[in-house]
């Protein structure tokens, strides 16, 4: 199935949506509490019109940075719209590359995306601050409009994992039904404007994808602009160091007789999660 028979409706929607669908935006500043530290912000000349987020520290040869690419609210090209979340991501020792140069004002689609992969996948492993870069793993995740474009990754074979954050598809309902990588939904309760299309999606997953559904009542976007991406943020870390390091704490918060997401007052919903299998 092809990408765009799912979203391209979806994007002209929400990049036509009230302003509500856009985060403040933040300026290029970032940091986060990982064990990494700083995290810089910059762009490349060889990727036009996106935010990239790497943390400063120097790291042991050994050291393996997994990748996430992310969409911004509203389709927004503003690479900075979530810096807090984005550093605090990096900060654990990913590259981040978010979808538009910070400041920008303008759009994106799941092309722009696509771009953001094809760019870690030629850069991983070469020298410099991508010397550590794992393009073996890949997740795409997205607020909004962004989760829209991240589910469009879901037919690319080098994104292992879809992350979902106050989104759900705009049409073609049933393409849900297809999904078979591993996905986290990070929704902001009843009061969300997703709410209703995250649910439905949700239950029209198939019953051998895994999947974990949370629900905290912060409404659409939640506490993502938060420092270090709040609960929201946390969730999409713990998904992060799970699936691509198989991190037993990480892993804690998601299952296990006292998972860490009750403490965070999130309401859960599971699929296959005994069957996710982390990619180390």
């Amino acid at each position: 199935m092809k990408a765009n028979s799912i979203i391209t409706a979806a994007l002209v929607t929400i990049a036509n949506a009230s302003p509500a669908f856009i985060q403040e935006r933040q300026g290029a500043q970032a940091s986060g509490n990982g064990p990494y530290g700083a995290v810089a912000v910059s762009t490349d000349s060889a990727l036009a019109n996106h935010a990239i987020y790497i943390p400063t520290a120097k790291t042991a040869s050994t050291a393996k940075f997994p990748v996430l690419v992310w969409g911004n609210g509203g389709c927004s090209s503003d690479g900075a719209s979530n810096a807090k979340f984005l550093g605090a991501v990096a900060s654990y020792g990913y590259l981040v590359i978010a979808s538009g140069a910070p400041g920008s004002r303008g759009s994106t689609t799941a092309e722009t995306m696509t771009a953001s992969i094809d760019f870690a996948v030629k850069v991983a492993g070469t020298s410099g601050k991508y010397a550590n870069v794992d393009a073996t793993k890949i997740m795409a995740a997205g607020f909004s409009c962004g989760g829209v474009e991240a589910m469009a990754m879901s037919w690319d074979s080098r994104v292992k994992t879809i992350g979902i954050f106050s989104s759900g598809l705009l049409t073609n309902y049933t393409a849900a039904s297809t999904f078979t990588k591993p996905l986290l939904y990070v929704i902001g309760g009843s009061g969300d404007v997703a709410y209703q299309n995250a649910e439905r999606d949700f239950k029209a997953l198939p019953t051998s994808t895994p999947a974990w559904k949370g629900n905290l009542p912060l409404g659409h976007g939640g506490d993502l602009n938060a420092a270090n991406g709040g609960k929201f943020g946390r969730a999409g870390i713990a998904w992060l160091e799970y699936i691509f390091r198989g991190n037993e704490t990480a892993k804690s918060y998601f299952v296990g007789a006292s998972p860490g997401y009750k403490a965070d007052g999130w309401t859960v919903e599971t699929r296959a999660l005994d069957q996710l299998k982390p990619f180390v």
